[in-house]
């Protein structure tokens, strides 16, 4: 075995409101002719007499049931109820008194007119009652247990279909949303989910300048990036850990598997980027390289009901220039027809000196959305060219040398020549019918074909003045996903229970090829401080179509059973999916297969919700992750033996209290995952056996919100406890596990400065304590913290919304190991200028 294959097995806002159309405007009104009587005042808020009396209640249910896109600003409630009033058309009615000191989070994001009025009221004690004409009355809340008919109940949206009508809404501030997509049992409110989850906005990827999901997951405290697929030449592309555990091609695209790029996913393209934390398997079935650590689920962007044309222009140093064009439109007499295009290219130099980086990326949405039957088709097209990209993003690490000193992130630390090209093809189309009011029938098919080539080398580092053995490769291989499934969902009563039933099957397969033959060229040494260029080798009749190596195929089939009090305030999730794992290897020769893996396990779940209170809910939950099981290696008594899938075991309990404005979520769990090792049997002999462990053990407190008017913080702080125990002989039991640094802290603030209406200031700090490198504890990566600061302004030109943006990443240009895997360790990013200019027309 090469060096390198040796090394590779061992890696193991609220914005401030839109310029209308030409058209009707609503008149600047005062706060008690808003909301004086529920006759003319309301009328002038929308729009005219004679409209309402053609529409009449017909059009407010239709209203009622569209989703539309709102951008309105937080402020006194008064005034921000006139706005949606005006861009919403919905008629609204009640005293003065009812709104007089009180203040609204305002709207950024997709929402029906109930999840609109929902989130504009979060927090003021007051709520909205819809009345037989089809407009809306303004009350002050009800106590519990209250009769009244509310549209104000808690936001539980059946199915995972995707459309606009079947996302939470944001939340105050409008980062995150009010919920999240929770695989087989679709999306649900924050206070309705037994797991600590949290689903980033499309604003919140635009406001930060976000390109690919790496950069939007910088804001969770239990998420660290391991490698970036966007500057990396490795296969992995985007991997990350999560809860201390690594998770690569773990990414969901519309919670199926097999679907999303899997180099890396272009941020810009995604409605929501949502981040459940820990093992899923239940939930999410099985992925090909295991569930451990958590998931990831990009939400497609969809047509909201206004029509949207929205160009960006972007610059990053040192020379990155693209153009980002966002179209979405609705057609049909109700709208019942959606599409929805984006369009990014990139091209320049990047902040390391002598890389480029071009990216293209074309997305197209589809849907029906119609009174029983809603569909969806998405295909995506993306490519990645890469000049003189980091490697493999990191460097190996001789044992016993401990860690060198980080070299200087902006400059070049690979060959001018070295390069890598990645192609990704991706189609989704889902399906969903009611059968009946009570249960729906659903279906989603899909899949990717990824080809990557590079030309690049690995640096393996020897001492601590930076000496480096460095092995040039040249890698063409790929990765290819079908994915199916489909179900069934439903709800029914026994008694007093309710019952919320799901039986959903899966199957997904990977194959992978690669050219084994082209692997290395000879060796040189350099230095990581002061790099020696040597000439380009010749790949000459190499090819770039490597033979299919190897097959993974994952069916499975789940059923789960959420049981709840009629009240809602207690509710239990009970199940299991059954999952199989087949791996075949292939001659490259003579393409026969071989099957040399094939195993099933049962994985069950169980979870827990309790809301003694509307504003806090209580969880719990037990559930497993699973990852192939092991084969015992060759000089072991037992070589050749197959292990059953190795099942992640997670137990979690945690609280979310909302204060109405800003929420806070509190997680405590323990993961514990096997490991195998050889046992010495006491003569000179080895039996290998699935007894090692990593037991992770962590605090996770999260807050998101607009904490103040005007001021909104997103963030949080993990701890956590990584242990060995049963290693070989003992010997490193109670050490710290490798890679898991033990804090975490992820903070950002947006201040919309008030002397300047439409100017946001930001600011994020990103720390990360010391972590070890090794099972020893040896070697210790230093902890770091980095800055960013930004900065947005919201205006107008030509009578068009413009926002102006800037942004610095690690503003003091630190240098930092961020982090590592296995006997590598990866450099953290130099110092980053961003600026773009967005504009509706």
């Amino acid at each position: 075995m090469t060096r390198r294959a040796a090394l590779a097995a061992n890696r193991a806002d609220i914005p401030y409101p839109k310029a209308r159309r030409p058209g009707p405007r609503p008149a600047a009104l005062s706060l008690r002719a808003h909301l004086a009587l529920a006759g003319g005042a309301a009328l002038a808020m929308g729009c005219s007499a004679a409209a309402w009396a053609q529409g009449g209640a017909a059009a407010q249910t239709v209203a009622a049931q569209a989703a539309r896109h709102y951008d309105i600003p937080s402020g006194p409630l008064g005034t921000v109820m006139a706005q949606f009033a005006g861009a919403s058309g919905v008629l609204l009615a009640g005293s003065s008194e009812l709104v007089q000191g009180r203040s609204s989070p305002g709207l950024s994001g997709t929402y029906t007119t109930t999840a609109a009025i929902q989130a504009l009221l979060a927090g003021t004690g007051l709520e909205a009652v819809r009345q037989s004409n089809g407009t809306y009355s303004l009350r002050r809340a009800a106590g519990t247990g209250s009769t009244g008919v509310s549209v104000l109940a808690p936001v539980l949206v059946k199915g995972s279909t995707g459309l606009p009508d079947a996302l939470p809404p944001a939340y105050a501030g409008g980062q995150v949303a009010r919920g999240g997509h929770l695989g087989m049992l679709g999306n649900k409110s924050i206070m309705d989910t037994p797991f600590n989850v949290t689903s980033y906005t499309s604003a919140l990827v635009e406001n930060q300048q976000a390109v690919s999901i790496a950069d939007v997951l910088a804001n969770d405290p239990s998420v660290r990036t391991i490698s970036y697929g966007l500057t990396n030449a490795a296969g992995a592309g985007d991997s990350f850990m999560i809860r201390g555990y690594s998770t690569q091609n773990a990414v969901l695209f519309d919670g199926v598997a097999g679907v999303a790029p899997s180099r890396t996913f272009p941020a810009g393209t995604a409605e929501r980027i949502e981040v459940l934390k820990g093992p899923n398997a239940l939930l999410n079935g099985m992925a090909p390289n295991g569930t451990t650590g958590g998931a990831i689920n990009i939400v497609p962007k969809r047509a909201d009901d206004q029509p949207l044309t929205r160009v960006t222009a972007f610059y990053q140093s040192r020379g990155q220039l693209g153009t980002h064009l966002d179209m979405g439109r609705r057609y049909g007499d109700d709208g019942q027809w959606g599409i929805r295009f984006n369009g990014i290219y990139s091209n320049g130099g990047t902040a390391t000196d002598g890389q480029s980086v071009e990216l293209g990326a074309a997305t197209l949405g589809l849907d029906y959305r119609g009174a029983r039957l809603r569909a969806s088709l998405d295909v995506g097209h993306q490519t990645l060219n890469n000049q003189a990209p980091n490697g493999a993003g990191g460097f190996g690490i001789a044992d016993g040398i401990g860690v060198p000193r980080p070299p200087d992130a902006s400059r070049r630390v690979a060959q001018d020549w070295e390069y890598s090209k990645t192609r990704s093809d991706y189609v989704l189309g889902k399906l969903e019918y009611d059968i009946s009011p009570d249960w729906t029938v659903y279906g989603a098919a899909g899949g990717s074909n990824n080809r990557f080539r590079y030309l690049s080398t690995d640096q393996y580092v020897t001492d601590l003045q930076g000496n480096a053995e460095a092995t040039v490769y040249y890698w063409p291989d790929f990765w290819n996903y079908r994915s199916v499934q489909g179900g069934v969902r439903g709800s029914f009563q026994t008694g007093p229970l309710k019952h919320q039933i799901n039986l959903n099957a899966a199957y997904l397969q990977q194959d992978h090829g690669y050219t084994v033959d082209y692997y290395g060229f000879a060796s040189f040494n350099t230095n990581i401080y002061d790099q020696v260029s040597v000439p380009r080798p010749s790949t000459a009749g190499f090819s770039s179509s490597p033979p299919k190596t190897d097959t993974v195929k994952l069916p499975s089939l789940a059923f789960s059973d959420t049981i709840s009090l009629p009240d809602d305030r207690f509710s239990i999730t009970l199940g299991a999916r059954h999952q199989r794992v087949k791996y075949i290897t292939y001659d490259t020769s003579t393409g026969a297969g071989d099957t040399t893996y094939d195993e099933s396990a049962v994985t069950p779940m169980l979870a827990f919700v309790f809301k003694p209170r509307d504003d806090l809910s209580l969880y719990g939950n037990y559930i497993e992750g699973l990852s192939q099981g092991d084969t015992a290696p060759i000089g072991t008594t037992n070589a050749g033996q197959v292990f059953s899938p190795i099942k992640t075991k997670q137990y979690e309990v945690g609280a979310k209290y909302d204060f109405g404005r800003y929420a806070t979520t509190l997680a405590l769990f323990q993961i514990q995952k096997p490991s195998g090792l050889a046992v010495s049997n006491g003569d000179g002999t080895y039996t290998y056996q699935m007894n090692g462990e990593q037991r992770n053990r962590g605090v996770e407190l999260n807050v998101f919100g607009e904490v103040a008017h005007g001021l909104r913080l997103l963030g949080g702080v993990a701890y956590t406890q990584a242990t060995l125990a049963h290693t070989a002989d003992g010997v490193n039991d109670g050490r710290q596990a490798p890679n898991v640094p033990r804090w975490q802290l992820n903070l950002g603030g947006e201040y919309d400065l008030q002397a300047v209406p439409g100017l946001t200031l930001t600011a994020r700090m990103i720390s990360t304590s010391p972590q070890y490198l090794d099972a020893q504890n040896s070697a210790r990566i230093p902890g770091w913290t980095r800055w960013d600061v930004g900065a947005r302004y919201k205006t107008t030109a030509m009578g068009r919304p413009l926002t102006l943006r800037a942004g610095i990443e690690n503003l003091f240009g630190r240098d930092y190991w961020a982090s590592g895997s296995g006997s590598w360790i990866y450099l953290g990013s130099p110092r980053i200028f961003m600026l773009s200019a967005s504009m509706e027309f």
